[in-house]
C-alpha cells in the first residue's frame, strides 16, 4: 500500500480527495492538509507521494516544492491543480516535480497514474501532456544540438510524455534493461540523476 500525502487548501476538495484515497485500499494517507507550512511540521512521516496544489493561502505550491522535497527525500512530489498552463507545467518540472495532474481528471484517472509512477511512469493529464509535445516541436532535431543519440532522444520524448519505462521498451522494440542502459547514459551526459531533472532539460530545450 502506497503512503501518500495531500497539501490542498479547499477543505471540501481535501476531505473528498482524503476519503476516496482512504476507500481505494491502495493508498494509505498519512496527512491531509491545507498548506506546505502544515506538511513541514510532519517530522515522523514520509509519505511515497505527495499531492501538491499551486494555489495555495500562503503562494505558488510550486515555489513549496523544493523547501519539501528537502524535507522529504524519498516522496515523489505531483502537482495536482485546476490549473491548465504549459508554464506552469514548465516551471513545475524544473523545481522538481515528478508530474503534473488537473483536478479535471477522473479520479481513477489520477489513481492509474499514480500507480504508474512504480514503472517508471510520469503523471500527466492528457492537456498538460500536449503542453509538453507543444513546447518541444522540434524535438525531433534534438540530436544535433546535444550529445544524445537518436535513440536517445526518441526515448526522452516517449519518457516526457508520461510513458512508463517499461511501455516506453515495447514502442521502442527493445528490452527493459536497454532502458535502463539508455537513461544511464541519458543522465551522465546530461549531468543530472533523476527523470524529473530530464524532463525539465526536455521542457527548457
Amino acid at each position: 500500500m502506497k503512503e501518500i500525502g495531500l497539501i490542498e487548501d479547499d477543505n471540501i476538495l481535501r476531505n473528498a480527495y482524503t476519503k476516496y484515497f482512504r476507500i481505494t485500499q491502495t493508498f494509505k494517507v498519512v496527512f491531509s492538509v491545507p498548506d506546505v507550512a502544515d506538511a513541514l511540521s510532519l517530522n515522523t512521516v514520509q509519505p511515497d507521494i505527495i499531492l501538491l496544489d499551486v494555489n495555495l493561502r500562503s503562494g505558488s505550491g510550486i515555489d513549496g516544492i523544493q523547501v519539501l522535497a528537502a524535507q522529504f527525500p524519498t516522496s515523489k512530489i505531483v502537482i495536482l491543480s485546476s490549473m491548465e498552463n504549459a508554464k506552469l507545467t514548465r516551471l513545475a518540472m524544473e523545481n522538481g516535480a515528478t508530474g503534473y495532474l488537473l483536478k479535471s481528471s477522473s479520479l481513477a484517472y489520477i489513481t492509474e497514474s499514480l500507480l504508474k509512477l512504480d514503472e517508471g511512469g510520469i503523471p500527466f493529464s492528457p492537456a498538460t501532456i500536449s503542453h509538453v509535445i507543444h513546447n518541444n516541436a522540434t524535438a525531433d532535431n534534438r540530436s544535433e544540438i546535444t550529445e544524445l543519440t537518436k535513440r536517445e532522444v526518441e526515448l526522452v520524448k516517449l519518457l516526457s510524455e508520461g510513458v512508463a519505462n517499461k511501455i516506453a521498451a515495447d514502442r521502442l522494440n527493445v528490452t527493459y534493461f536497454t532502458i535502463n542502459q539508455h537513461l544511464k547514459n541519458i543522465y551522465k551526459k546530461l549531468e543530472i540523476n533523476s527523470k524529473s531533472e530530464l524532463i525539465a532539460w526536455y521542457l527548457n530545450k
